[in-house]
């Protein structure tokens, strides 16, 4: 049994029942029939609700109600399915959120979504308090492999080992009190010979977030605040270095770069009035944790960068 890594945030499902509706949540195919079958699914049927709905390629999702509720989700805000039959009951989906799970040389590691209220307000059991129902998860599927290989770093290979390294100086860095902006600037003009000023940088960077906005269809004020550091921001993004976020995706430096326009978007939303819930929201949900389809601009934003590097 591999080892979990599990980094110092607490968890506890607090019932807030937000993760329980919008969402798309996929059904793995074995578990379709099973519920179909299911007492709660049998009583949905009767009154005429979708609370399966089958797209185009044969995939199943949960169905909402008109609010936007799944179907499946008590008064009380409790999952109908775990209350009356067990944890196992639910889709994969459900039952691993907030978490995250990689296969890495050193172990499994294991991350949280800062879309959960209680991981937000970092409260509740510390993490051996779940780590029966994580090998569980562990066991009953397969997870991302991150840092077998090694990933494109400009013109050469990164391996696991140096970018361990980097992360630790990194995460020193953002609890020094600067913001990644100003890490990976000072990072990329030390390793791949960076020729644009942190001025230059910051204006690269903060192009890049206004794309984002249009991306997402948020509109963007006319002028973005420049990154800034928080404890709750240092919090977050210290845990996204952490839980190797940076190696999940297409482009080891597209993935930087898509975070350091995270940085930006975090402090957008928040300057125009938002709170913490809807800039997590944004940017963990939008953004960074719960995509697949960013390889494109990971990409886009490397071989832009990579202009202004030597070779």
């Amino acid at each position: 049994m591999q080892p979990l890594i599990f980094p110092e945030q607490r968890y506890q499902c607090i019932q807030c029942g937000k993760s329980c509706g919008h969402w798309r949540i996929w059904v793995e195919p074995e578990l379709v029939a099973p519920l179909r079958e299911h007492p709660l699914a049998l009583r949905l049927e009767v009154a005429n609700r979708n609370y399966l709905v089958e797209e185009s390629d044969g995939w199943h999702r949960l169905g909402y109600d008109e609010q936007g509720r799944c179907f499946f989700l008590e008064d009380d805000k409790r999952c109908g399915l775990h209350s009356s039959t067990g944890w196992r009951s639910k889709p994969r989906a459900c039952r691993q959120f907030p978490f995250f799970l990689a296969e890495t040389p050193d172990g499994i590691q294991v991350g949280l979504s800062f879309r959960c209220s209680a991981v937000q307000q970092d409260q509740g059991l510390e993490w051996s308090a779940h780590e029966a129902d994580l090998h569980s998860l562990i066991e009953s599927g397969s997870y991302p492999r991150l840092g077998f290989e090694p990933a494109v770093w400009g013109s050469s290979r990164l391996e696991w080992g140096a970018y361990l390294g980097w992360e630790r100086r990194w995460r020193e860095q953002l609890a020094a009190g600067q913001t990644l902006e100003q890490i990976f600037h000072q990072h990329l003009c030390q390793e791949l010979q960076l020729s644009l000023a942190q001025a230059e940088f910051a204006l690269m960077v903060e192009r890049w977030t206004f794309s984002a906005l249009q991306l997402l269809r948020i509109q963007a004020p006319e002028a973005l605040p420049p990154a800034a550091s928080s404890p709750e921001s240092v919090r977050f993004f210290d845990h996204v270095l952490e839980r190797k976020a940076l190696w999940s995706g297409s482009d080891f430096l597209g993935r930087m770069l898509l975070l350091a326009v995270g940085e930006r978007l975090l402090a957008t939303v928040l300057g125009g009035g938002g709170d913490w819930s809807r800039a997590f929201d944004l940017v963990e949900g939008e953004w960074l944790g719960h995509r697949e389809d960013l390889g494109p601009v990971e990409q886009g934003l490397a071989q832009t960068l990579l202009q202004f590097c030597s070779p």
